[in-house]
């Protein structure tokens, strides 16, 4: 198995042996780089997506549709709740402890 090879060998079992012949348990040889790997792999993917992300956000007129996404503005919500939110929220007051005995 080639060393780059390390989507492969993380369907290996942490206690199985090494797919790369050493002998050695995978958690007590190639785990830990291979695992490594795959998190700059899955970093490297999300900063493309979110560049992709910052050039298409504005790449599109905003006349004749609604926002359902953010645009960086904020809109004048004091139209009411939201529909299908709590519309009768009571908010649970403390009172002081009693004190003394009686």
């Amino acid at each position: 198995m080639a060393d780059n090879d390390w989507r492969a060998r993380l369907k290996t079992g942490r206690n199985e042996p090494c797919p790369c012949g050493s002998g050695k348990k995978y958690k007590k040889c190639h785990m830990e780089a291979d695992e490594k790997a795959q998190s700059a792999a899955l970093a490297k993917v999300n900063e493309e997506t979110a560049k992709k992300m910052k050039a298409e956000e504005h790449d599109h007129d905003h006349q004749g549709h609604e926002h359902p996404h953010e645009h960086g503005h904020k809109h004048d919500h004091a139209h009411g709740p939201k529909m299908g939110g709590p519309t009768n929220v009571q908010k649970q007051v403390s009172a002081p402890r009693k004190v003394g005995s009686s």
